[in-house]
């Protein structure tokens, strides 16, 4: 719903998906612009500790490991002069495999429900055992940041989870 004040209320209930979001819309350059106030608190992990181990290798682990719910704990790791991370999961004795002569620079847990990414941890040199908190998020609200509808004649088109959503005009 726009509303002539340039507030806006959105919904959508898809499968095992519901949001919702609430904030300004704008128009320009022929599209409706969306933008999400307040903006929703994003997902990330905390560390609870890091705490240095005896030789080489990092050790992680999750406070609540029943958050994966019997999954096994898959990191996000950069290595020293590699541009893209890599999924790495993570040994049942908490032990992360690192391939020989790769140093890794920074991790997070990969939570693949989320889209996007989440912030990585610096890692320091030497052998580590890391503790990761997962911190509670504004699940369910979609965090618009001028998120475009296009305008179709009558019609908004909002692109969004590889579909194409349709939004009329009410006659009353």
């Amino acid at each position: 719903m726009l509303r002539a004040d340039g507030r806006f209320q959105y919904g959508l209930s898809y499968g095992a998906l519901d949001e919702q979001a609430q904030g300004r819309w704008v128009e320009k350059d022929g599209q409706v612009l969306l933008t999400t106030e307040p903006a929703p608190k994003p997902p990330r992990f905390a560390v609870v500790s890091d705490t240095p181990k005896d030789g080489d290798g990092i050790e992680v682990a999750l406070d609540d490991p029943e958050l994966l719910q019997g999954s096994p704990l898959t990191m996000v790791v950069t290595f020293a002069g590699v541009a893209e991370p890599a999924f790495v999961e993570v040994g049942e004795d908490g032990r992360l495999p690192v391939p020989p002569g790769k140093t890794i620079t920074a991790l997070v847990p990969d939570l693949p429900v989320f889209p996007i990414p989440l912030a990585p941890y610096a890692v320091k040199p030497g052998g580590r055992r890391i503790v990761f908190r997962f911190e509670p998020n504004d699940i369910g609200i979609a965090a618009f940041a001028g998120e475009p509808l296009t305008i179709e004649g009558g019609t908004l088109v909002l692109r969004r989870y590889d579909r194409e959503i349709r939004f009329e005009k009410e006659q009353n």
